[in-house]
């Protein structure tokens, strides 16, 4: 009898230990939001104008209108005169300087290593020069250096002592559209004699593809550099909570519940929506998160998985909701939970990156109407 009522508690105890295991995955939703820019303008003054020149040697690709169409900053009013940022870029020339044809050969071999199969595939390599620039004007607030500097010339200048001077600088940023030496590879062929015959016939349509290539590769990296700024564009993305993927766990089904409104109500976040409707509908999600940690308080670690879900869970809402100090609070508290500090310190470090870049640009959240 003793035998069986031990074996009894065995089951029993390994039953209820099961039951309270923790695994914990991955679960994704979309999010959107406004990235904001380096620099503040004042929203009255949020204009930028565009200036092109190309060379009438490079054909219909380098269309001034259509380049002009698309370089572009958000949140930005095009103007013809008198813009706040100023874009100038130029495209010079462009020279196919020739071409070499090269090869490769792809093997197959089998388990003894004895080649089975030999096949040879031929491209040419076009080698080609461009020539171009381009300027970005606009206000740019000086590093801690450069202002260091100026207050230092103006302490040392009588006429500047009591002079009410902006700390804002008009910067340009430049760079190269071009360079002597670059190459353009062509599709692959089986025969050698193909690929010169694909050149030849085809030389006009490379030139094209290749002038093509270097237009949206500068109007590319000219959008960026705006963006990065100035522009206010439109990120989106997807996120992940740790929620529990452990069936016998008691907590189970409410987690699955919970994962669910959450990818069901982050469908309605957009960088173009108030988010005040949207943090009011996960209100009683992060309620339940909130609950857990006191729920689950003892130093098992099971139960301290399951808190670090609720911290880290809570942390990423809260940021996504465009509030760092609330996900910074969770933050610290996920890093006192023991069970993934870095992962505390990661949003740490998000939610002063969005303390700053708010108060930066003067704004509340990264939502707009």
């Amino acid at each position: 009898m003793k035998h069986i009522l031990f074996g009894a508690c065995v089951v029993f105890l390994s039953i209820s230990s099961f039951a309270q295991k923790v695994d914990l995955d991955r679960f994704s939703f979309d999010y959107s939001y406004l990235k904001l820019p380096k620099e503040y303008i004042d929203p009255a003054k949020r204009t930028f104008g565009v200036r092109v020149e190309t060379s009438k040697s490079l054909g219909i690709v380098t269309d001034v209108n259509q380049i002009y169409d698309r370089i572009r900053v958000g949140g930005f009013d095009k103007v013809g005169q008198n813009p706040t940022v100023g874009v100038e870029v130029q495209f010079n020339s462009f020279k196919i300087l020739g071409y070499e044809i090269k090869e490769r050969v792809e093997e197959k071999k089998d388990k003894d290593g004895r080649i089975t199969e030999r096949k040879i595939f031929y491209w040419a390599e076009v080698k080609y020069s461009s020539d171009g620039n381009y300027a970005i004007m606009g206000p740019r607030t000086p590093t801690q250096k450069q202002a260091e500097a100026q207050a230092k010339e103006m302490e040392k200048n009588r006429f500047l002592q009591q002079a009410n001077v902006s700390n804002e600088s008009f910067k340009v940023m430049s760079g190269s559209t071009g360079s002597y030496s670059q190459t353009y590879k062509t599709s692959e062929f089986k025969n050698s004699m193909d690929v010169r015959d694909y050149y030849r016939d085809n030389q006009v349509l490379i030139r094209e593809e290749i002038t093509r290539e270097w237009v949206n590769r500068t109007i590319s990296t000219i959008n960026q550099q705006l963006s990065d700024l100035y522009g206010f564009d439109e990120s989106k993305g997807r996120d992940h909570l740790w929620i529990l993927d452990s069936k016998s766990h008691p907590e189970y089904p409410i987690q699955q519940e919970a994962i669910k409104a959450v990818k069901q109500l982050m469908t309605e976040m957009s960088a173009f929506r108030n988010i005040k409707v949207l943090e009011k509908n996960l209100g009683p999600v992060m309620s339940y998160f909130e609950e857990l940690k006191l729920k689950y308080k003892g130093s098992d670690k099971r139960e301290q998985k399951m808190r670090y879900s609720a911290y880290y869970n809570l942390a990423k809402l809260y940021y996504l909701l465009d509030r760092p100090d609330d996900s910074e609070k969770e933050a610290i508290g996920l890093i006192q939970n023991g069970f993934d500090t870095s992962d505390g310190d990661m949003f740490v470090r998000q939610a002063k990156v969005l303390r700053e870049d708010l108060n930066r640009q003067k704004m509340t959240m990264r939502h707009f109407e």
